[in-house]
């Protein structure tokens, strides 16, 4: 087996080990240690502790011919598959399916961007085949590789991986980018402006109209519009989780913020003394251009006393995903969460649980944690507008296929839910609605930081993120 084959499948296999608690050995001298070998297998798993995983992996270059994806159903599952079945035993490669959806594989060779400089929804894997992005693929492949290796081959299971956090059984991380807030009243009333526009041309939504119309009137009568960190750490607390605000440090483009940091630093500080966590959202240029991500963290940390944990690029951009974890990994950030959809709600990377991101051009992992973006208002309005489907049906549909297969680590992201500013309030209600079934759950709404505190543990076991800690 090449060397790098064997880098990516151990990846693979050390993701899967950490989303189920399995402690990694490089031996099998304990007695309670299965094997597992990738290869060429037998035709039966399970005989004499050794569990067999199809060796099929091989890389889709783009000089290759394009390789046709197959389904096959398991435990009334479709599962969607690169490398098809084994002839043998008639199995798939397991960690060569998981390695292809959290390498980010299917959208290595996309030239196209759109207008922001993403990759367009219309060139990935869900739409050329087909597959629902609301399914959270990679994590099926390891339910039933769960199943096989801890039960045998007898009844088809999707077995649920286990929650580190005590008490709990499900974990998201709540966020909030700060990309408007009132500071002057000439940028809230073309803000509103725009939002009137907005509410005519694309969302064609009265509500929406009338909100801002009446916010409008309100602030030209000297009322604060925009002003909703403090409401919203009150409100967040009354119902009992914690977010991360993601502020901007640096405006070299005219799609950032107009704020400064200095203007938002009370907040920001109130916000880490109550609990919360606050992150840097890497400015429109960071990554892509600039090469700036690092230097906006520091000036962040200057500003709030904390180096900031994580990150989420403002419009969800980056032209290459190399680009993206090589900034994230040179500013030793401790997490990213850009990977989702501007437009879709769903998993991007198949992936209903924080990994870190495979490092191609040194065939390792990287030395973060991706959480995935699964929700984010914007996408959800826009996915419920162009799709014609309820919006709250919808977020419901994404957490519960989160909730049966493992114990959470996504991300939900709604920039201002206490008003109508970002989003109609229809949208807004969606938050707050899933935020209060907590306790009907047994979930556990969270900041970066405290999602980082209680999983670190679980991917050191396995191996991943050796070495990292989380200071302070």
């Amino acid at each position: 087996m090449p060397v790098h084959v064997r880098a990516r499948i151990s990846y693979a296999f050390r993701v899967f080990a950490a989303v189920y608690g399995h402690p990694v050995v490089d031996d099998s001298t304990s007695e309670a240690a299965v094997c597992c070998l990738y290869g060429k297998s037998p035709r039966q798993n399970g005989s004499s502790g050794v569990f067999y995983i199809p060796e099929l992996y091989c890389e889709l270059s783009s000089e290759k011919p394009k390789r046709k994806i197959t389904k096959h159903r398991y435990a009334n599952e479709s599962f969607h598959l690169a490398f098809g079945i084994d002839a043998l035993n008639g199995k798939p490669d397991w960690l060569g399916e998981i390695f292809q959806w959290l390498s980010s594989s299917y959208e290595r060779g996309i030239t196209a961007r759109d207008g922001v400089g993403r990759i367009p929804y219309s060139e990935m894997v869900f739409s050329s085949e087909g597959i629902s992005p609301r399914k959270p693929h990679a994590a099926l492949l390891m339910a039933w590789m769960e199943n096989e290796l801890v039960h045998g081959i007898g009844k088809e299971a999707l077995s649920k991986a286990p929650c580190p956090f005590p008490g709990v059984e499900h974990a998201v991380v709540s966020s909030h980018d700060i990309d408007f807030y009132s500071v002057d009243r000439i940028s809230t009333f073309l803000r509103l402006a725009k939002n009137l526009g907005i509410a005519i041309s694309l969302y064609r939504d009265w509500s929406y109209f009338s909100d801002n119309a009446k916010m409008m009137l309100r602030a030209i009568g000297g009322k604060r519009v925009g002003d909703y960190l403090p409401p919203l750490l009150t409100a967040s607390e009354d119902i009992g989780f914690r977010s991360t605000f993601f502020a901007v440090s640096r405006h070299g483009h005219r799609r950032d913020p107009h704020y400064r940091l200095d203007q938002i630093a009370a907040h920001l500080s109130s916000a880490s003394k109550r609990g919360f966590s606050v992150g840097i959202h890497a400015s429109y240029r960071s990554v892509t251009e600039d090469r700036t991500l690092a230097a906006e963290a520091q000036e962040l940390a200057e500003c709030g006393g904390r180096k900031p944990l994580a990150n989420r690029q403002h419009w969800l951009r980056f032209q290459k995903h190399e680009d993206l974890f090589g900034e994230v990994e040179r500013a030793e950030l401790l997490c990213d969460s850009t990977l989702g959809f501007p437009d879709r709600v769903g998993f991007r990377n198949g992936a209903c649980f924080a990994f870190p991101p495979y490092d191609f051009v040194n065939e390792r992992p990287h030395r973060f944690l991706e959480i995935p973006l699964v929700i984010m208002d914007g996408s959800l309005e826009a996915a419920s507008r162009n799709l014609g489907e309820d919006p709250q049906q919808m977020a419901e549909e994404v957490l519960r296929e989160s909730r049966n297969l493992g114990w959470g680590g996504i991300s939900v992201l709604w920039h201002n839910p206490m008003e109508s500013l970002s989003v109609p309030s229809q949208i807004n209600r969606v938050f707050w609605n899933c935020a209060k079934q907590q306790r009907k759950f047994r979930e556990q709404w969270m900041s970066s930081d405290q999602f980082l505190a209680g999983s670190l543990p679980r991917f050191q076991a396995a191996g991943l993120l050796e070495g990292v800690r989380i200071d302070g």
